[in-house]
C-alpha cells in the first residue's frame, strides 16, 4: 500500500511538472530586420545609386538617358541633353512634354508651367547651385491651357532640377551643349488621382528621387 502511494505521488509530480513546462511559451527567435537593398546603374555616361525598389531602364536608344521607376513615379535623367529652341535655358515643354502627368495638366504646348511652384536647394554631381522645383495644381489654377483637379485637392504633377540661372537645361558650360536634365513625374493622366501636396507618400517619393539624383556621377560632360 505504501509503495502504491509513493508511486501515485511521483506520477502526479511528474504530470504537474510537464503541465507547467507546457504552459510556458517558448521564447520566439527574433527575426532580423530587413535592410533596404540598394543597387547601382552604371554605363559610360553616368553612375547612379538606386534606392530600394527603384528600377532603372535606358530611355530608348539614348545611353545618356535613363528612366528610374517605382510604382507610378518616374525619375528621368539625361546627362547629354540638348535643346531645340533658341530660348536661353530652354522651354518647359522641351523637358516636360511626354511625361504623362504633365500632358494631362498642360494641354497646349509650348506653354509655361501650370499652377504654383515650390523650390529647395539640392546638390547634383557635387554642384550646390542646383534646386528642385515642384509644381502643383488646384482648381484655382484653371486656364485655357491648364487642366485642374475637380476633387478639391492641390496635387503634384511634376518636378525638375534647375540651376542658379533657373534654366530647364543645366549646361556644364554656359549655353553650350550638352546639358543635364533631371525631371520627376507621375505615370497617370487622371488628375484627380495625382499625389496630394504634402502627403506622406509624396514627400517620401520626392525625397527618394532627389536622393537618387544626388548620387549621380556624370562621366561625360
Amino acid at each position: 500500500m505504501k509503495k502504491i502511494l509513493i508511486l501515485t505521488i511521483s506520477v502526479l509530480l511528474i504530470a504537474a511538472a510537464c503541465n507547467k513546462q507546457a504552459a510556458v511559451s517558448p521564447t520566439p527567435t527574433p527575426t532580423p530586420a530587413e535592410t533596404p537593398q540598394k543597387s547601382v546603374y552604371e554605363n559610360s555616361n553616368m553612375k547612379i545609386t538606386l534606392e530600394d525598389g527603384w528600377i532603372a531602364k535606358q530611355a530608348g536608344s539614348n545611353q545618356a538617358a535613363v528612366n528610374i521607376i517605382k510604382g507610378n513615379y518616374i525619375l528621368y535623367i539625361n546627362t547629354q541633353a540638348s535643346q531645340a529652341s533658341g530660348v536661353q535655358g530652354g522651354r518647359f515643354a522641351e523637358i516636360a512634354q511626354g511625361a504623362p502627368s504633365v500632358d494631362a495638366v498642360v494641354t497646349v504646348q509650348p506653354s509655361p508651367p501650370c499652377g504654383t511652384s515650390q523650390s529647395g536647394k539640392t546638390i547634383i554631381d557635387g554642384d550646390s547651385t542646383h534646386a528642385r522645383v515642384d509644381l502643383y495644381v488646384s482648381a484655382n489654377d484653371k486656364k485655357a491651357y491648364c487642366a485642374v483637379p475637380t476633387n478639391g485637392q492641390t496635387v503634384w504633377f511634376f518636378s525638375y532640377i534647375t540651376n542658379s540661372n533657373q534654366s530647364f537645361f543645366n549646361y556644364y558650360t554656359q549655353d553650350q551643349p550638352p546639358a543635364l536634365v533631371v525631371t520627376m513625374s507621375y505615370n497617370s493622366k487622371t488628375i484627380n488621382n495625382f499625389p496630394v501636396k504634402g502627403s506622406e507618400e509624396l514627400n517620401k517619393m520626392l525625397a527618394e528621387m532627389t536622393g537618387i539624383a544626388q548620387s549621380l556621377e556624370i562621366k561625360k560632360k
